[in-house]
């Protein structure tokens, strides 16, 4: 079928509700180690060997308390004014990929708003590699800056994860191709991603057998290292 902007078909995310409810319990132990760590600790500290409190700890503790209250009160209100900002929905029509947030607010970036690349070597519609510390994304280029253009945000407390996030990738792709022609996507925006550049559907086949094979090489490297100590060290750790 021929697509063109009257016919173009809107995608819109489907969330994923168990990852992200996981992401939120993590986040929320995280938080509350953290806050129980700030509280205990300090006590833990002159309640030792069952010392009295001098008058030094309980003034520390009369300014100190008080400040932590303050900060997780603080630090509420701030995460009560990012979560209008958040993202609840995520699509991509026959314009660009819309983000659309709690508070109602929608922003989009638009086939028409992207430009051509201004760094050597580097596509027009291109991934950053991700590190332990972020994610990887694909990016644009808009006012001869990159600009991330993000199909999940895996941001904590501000978590969105769709189930269909290739299928929306895809989609995605497909309208570059169909309404900005003059850009070009990287070959590895699609291999990384499992897109077929030629229908722009998610190939889960590729996905699973490009996992399976990653967990086969790691299993050998293991193996090999474990082999490696036995010889040298005269013990094993994966095999008695």
């Amino acid at each position: 079928m021929i697509y063109n902007k009257e016919n173009f078909p809107k995608v819109t995310s489907q969330r994923n509700v168990p990852v992200t409810l996981l992401v939120y319990v993590l986040f929320g132990l995280l938080c509350f180690a953290m806050l129980l760590l700030f509280a205990v600790l300090p006590l833990s500290i002159q309640l030792e060997h069952n010392s009295r409190l001098s008058n030094g700890e309980m003034i520390f503790d009369l300014i100190y308390f008080p400040l932590l209250l303050w900060g997780v009160w603080a630090l509420c209100r701030n995460y009560q004014h990012q979560k209008l900002k958040k993202i609840i929905s995520i699509s991509v029509d026959h314009n660009g990929i819309h983000h659309h947030q709690y508070n109602g607010a929608v922003e989009s970036i638009l086939y028409k708003e992207l430009e051509r690349s201004t760094e050597i070597y580097v596509s027009d519609i291109d991934r950053k590699i991700g590190t332990k510390y972020s994610p990887s994304y694909i990016f644009g280029f808009k006012e001869g800056k990159q600009i991330p253009i993000h199909f999940s945000k895996p941001a904590d407390g501000m978590t969105y994860i769709p189930k269909n996030k290739y299928q929306l990738i895809g989609h995605f792709l497909h309208g570059v191709s169909l309404f900005s022609p003059n850009l070009k996507v990287s070959q590895a925006v699609y291999t990384d991603y499992f897109i077929n550049p030629k229908t722009f559907e998610f190939d889960k086949k590729a996905q699973r057998i490009t996992y399976f094979i990653i967990f086969i090489v790691i299993i050998l490297i293991l193996i090999g290292i474990d082999l490696f100590i036995k010889y040298t060290k005269g013990f094993s750790i994966l095999f008695n």
